[in-house]
Order: structure tokens, then C-alpha cells, then sequence
């Protein structure tokens, strides 16, 4: 936002700015709170009614603002909390473990050919040939084995992918509290915080006696 100093005067406020403290009056943290609808002010940006207002921790500076100019990273960016990041965390390691269980999945498939549909007809056929026999009932087992696996990756799977969606929705609606202004916004908010200091001490010098040169006491010839 554009500050005006026309009824300032900018060289002289250059002159105050040059004689303050290194230390800035606030830093760039601001938290975010609510107030009550009746007490809502105009928004920074858009100048609608808002309860919504960003406060610095030492609450030298607010300002009103939208919910939804909080999303416009070019304002202003979320402070992200240990709460939001191991959210994301929990997020990520369901996902690998999605990907490692789908990879069991496709490795335990049951396709129709590896199961020994036709081992009964050969034992049958067959059935002096033992050692077939034996390494037929082998297979069958390791079939049913490999069977009773796939349906309980899949089974393992459905369950990563609800507790994925459910974490996921927690992400996406994550509030967050404390939020660091965009650089340009932040040195405005300096200035006008600078600018209302020089306007109050100006005031108050204006108000002390001698400020002002007095009315000539001696006669004028």
C-alpha cells in the first residue's frame, strides 16, 4: 500500500527515521485473531468488513484483514507449526507405505495361469509319478498362499488409503496462527508505524511552550 507523507513532510521524516533505532519496533511475526463481528473493521486490502485481524507478539502493529487475502502468498505466508509439519510428515509416510503395499499387491497377483487348475487331471493321469505329484500339491499350496497374501495387502491397502484421505483433509484445512508478511508489505507497515510516531511527538513539540516564537513585547516605533 502507497503511504502518502505530503502532510508530513518527507524530508524531514527521513531525517526522524535516520535517528531510530536499528532494531525495528516489531518483527515480521504476526498472529492471527478473531474478534467479534460487531467489532469487525475495514479489510487492509479490499476495505469489506472483517473480524479477522494479524497482530504482532508485541502488539505494536494490527491491521484488519480477509481470509482470504491470507491465501495470496505475494502478501503474506503461513508460519508453519510443529502441529502442520509432522501433519505432513504423517501424510508422506502413508504414502510410501501405499506405494510399498500396491508394489506386494502386483507381486502376489493371482494370475489365472500360475494357479494349477489342471493338477487333479494329472494326478489322474499320473498317478505313479510321485515326485509330480508332490511338486503339483507344492505349487497348489504356495498358489493358495500367494492368494491369501494379495487379499491382505489389499485389504492393508484400503486401509492406508483411509487414513491417507482423512490426514490429507486435515492438511488441506489446517488453520494456521502466525504469519510472515511479504517484504514490501512489512517495511509499509514499518513506515506507517514510524510515521505515526513523528506525528505524535510533532504534536506534542507544537503543544509545549516556546515551540512557536512569541509576539514582540517592545513598543514599535
Amino acid at each position: 500500500m502507497e503511504l502518502d507523507y505530503s502532510n508530513v513532510g518527507l524530508k524531514y521524516f527521513n531525517l526522524y527515521m535516520s535517528k531510530q533505532q536499528i532494531q525495528p519496533p516489531f518483527q515480521n511475526k504476526y498472529k492471527l485473531r478473531l474478534v467479534s463481528q460487531s467489532d469487525s473493521k475495514s479489510c487492509l486490502i479490499c476495505y469489506k468488513p472483517t473480524n479477522v485481524v494479524l497482530i504482532t507478539e508485541n502488539n505494536a502493529d494490527f491491521f484488519f484483514i480477509c481470509n482470504s487475502h491470507l491465501l495470496d502468498e505475494s502478501f503474506a505466508k503461513p508460519i508453519e507449526s510443529k502441529e502442520y509439519n509432522d501433519l505432513k510428515n504423517e501424510v508422506d509416510n502413508l504414502e510410501k507405505q501405499l506405494t510399498e503395499v500396491n508394489k506386494k499387491i502386483e507381486e502376489t497377483k493371482p494370475y489365472l495361469w500360475g494357479i494349477n487348475y489342471w493338477s487333479k487331471d494329472k494326478k489322474k493321469n499320473d498317478k505313479d509319478d510321485k515326485e509330480k505329484e508332490n511338486k503339483e500339491n507344492k505349487e497348489s499350496k504356495e498358489d493358495k498362499s500367494k492368494a491369501n497374501s494379495h487379499e491382505s495387502y489389499k485389504s492393508k491397502a484400503t486401509e492406508i488409503e483411509k487414513n491417507l484421505s482423512t490426514k490429507k483433509e486435515e492438511l488441506q484445512n489446517h488453520k494456521f496462527k502466525h504469519y510472515n508478511l511479504n517484504s514490501t508489505t512489512y517495511k509499509n507497515r514499518l513506515m506507517l508505524n514510524q510515521k505515526k510516531k513523528y506525528n505524535k511527538e510533532r504534536s506534542e513539540k507544537i503543544q509545549t511552550d516556546g515551540f512557536f516564537p512569541s509576539a514582540p513585547t517592545h513598543n514599535i516605533n
